[in-house]
C-alpha cells in the first residue's frame, strides 16, 4: 500500500493522507522517463499530481545575473517568484528538509505524491532497473510494489517492462483510491 503522509481535510471534516510512492534506480535507469510518463497518463485521467526530485548532491536553479540569483547573492534567505501560471520559492536552509516535511507542501494541493529518490524514506518504492540487475545494490528501505525492467527475474514481485505503462498507472490508481477509502476521524 502507498505511504500515507500528511493529513488533509476533506470537505466533510474528515482527515485524509495524501499517498505517496518513491521511484528509485540507479542514475540513466529510465526513472524520469517513466515518471513523465506516469504523471501525463495520470493528469489525463484526471488526478492532481505532485512529485518531489530528491537531489543529495545539491542542485541550483538560478541563473548568474538574474534578478532571484542576485536577492540570493545579497543575502535574501527565502525568495519567491510568482507568476500568473506558476510560483517557485527558493529557501536557504541549514539542514535537508525530510520528506515529511516537504509533504506538508502539497497538502489540499495534490491526489498523488510522486518521489523520484528518497530510497532510504519508509515510502513504498517502485524499483525502475537499468542495465544492473542487482536490486539488492540499491540498499533502500519500504515495501517494494513492483520492479520496473527490460527483463523479468524472480524477485516475489510484479515486474514490469517500461513499456507496461497502463497495468503501472493500474497499481497507482489502485493506491489512491486504497488510500481516499481510508479515512481517519477527528474527535
Amino acid at each position: 500500500m502507498l505511504a500515507e503522509r500528511s493529513l488533509r481535510n476533506s470537505a466533510d471534516g474528515d482527515k485524509r493522507m495524501i499517498p505517496v510512492v518513491s521511484f528509485i534506480g540507479r542514475s540513466n535507469s529510465g526513472k524520469t522517463t517513466l515518471l513523465e510518463q506516469v504523471v501525463c497518463m495520470l493528469k489525463t485521467e484526471g488526478f492532481r499530481v505532485g512529485v518531489i526530485k530528491h537531489s543529495p548532491h545539491g542542485f541550483d536553479i538560478d541563473r548568474e545575473g538574474k534578478d532571484t540569483w542576485r536577492f540570493s547573492q545579497a543575502g535574501a534567505d527565502m525568495i519567491a517568484v510568482a507568476s500568473p501560471e506558476r510560483v517557485a520559492i527558493l529557501e536557504k536552509v541549514t539542514a535537508e528538509p525530510g520528506l515529511d516535511d516537504l509533504v506538508g507542501l502539497f497538502e489540499d494541493k495534490v491526489d498523488i505524491l510522486i518521489t523520484e529518490g528518497y530510497k532510504s524514506s519508509e515510502t513504498p518504492k517502485i524499483v525502475v532497473l537499468g542495465v544492473d540487475k542487482e536490486i539488492g545494490k540499491l540498499g533502500y528501505h519500504g515495501e517494494t510494489l513492483f520492479v520496473v525492467s527490460s527483463q523479468l527475474s524472480p524477485s516475489g514481485v510484479p515486474e514490469f517492462n517500461s513499456s507496461d505503462i497502463r497495468e503501472i498507472i493500474a497499481i497507482i490508481k489502485k493506491q489512491i483510491h486504497e488510500t481516499r477509502r481510508s479515512i481517519v476521524c477527528v474527535i
